[in-house]
């Protein structure tokens, strides 16, 4: 297996979690154990798990926003869910549709190693 064809599995495993969430965890084992295998994409795969990370804080305060109001929501069961539910939502609706097109963006920019063997550190 070529060493570019390892980030692009990461990338497309998150871009499937548009539609399947849990491939997005399979991804962020992967890189973190690539990671140290293969240095001369060591940056590619620090994005990749930066690009996680800076997911899941939206996607907790979008849970956490939703949670809470379900919890301290006082209008009588079956009336829908309250404003603040619905800001929680749309969250974690807009993240998860950030995480999942721009690694789809991400996949096809996997620079090649220049003649020194480094990535070009432009696109970390």
């Amino acid at each position: 297996m070529s060493s570019k064809t390892k980030p692009t599995i990461v990338w497309a495993l998150y871009t499937v979690s548009l539609v399947a969430v849990l491939t997005s965890f399979f991804g962020i084992v992967l890189a973190y154990v690539w990671r140290g295998s293969d240095p001369n994409y060591k940056e590619v795969y620090d994005k990749q798990i930066r690009r996680f990370w800076t997911a899941g804080i939206g996607w907790a305060l979008g849970l956490t926003l939703f949670v809470f109001a379900a919890f301290t929501d006082t209008r009588p069961a079956g009336s829908g869910v309250s404003l603040l539910g619905n800001v929680g939502l749309l969250i974690i609706i807009i993240t998860q549709l950030w995480f999942a097109l721009s690694a789809l963006i991400s996949m096809f920019l996997i620079p090649a190693p220049s003649s020194n063997g480094k990535t070009p550190r432009k696109f970390a």
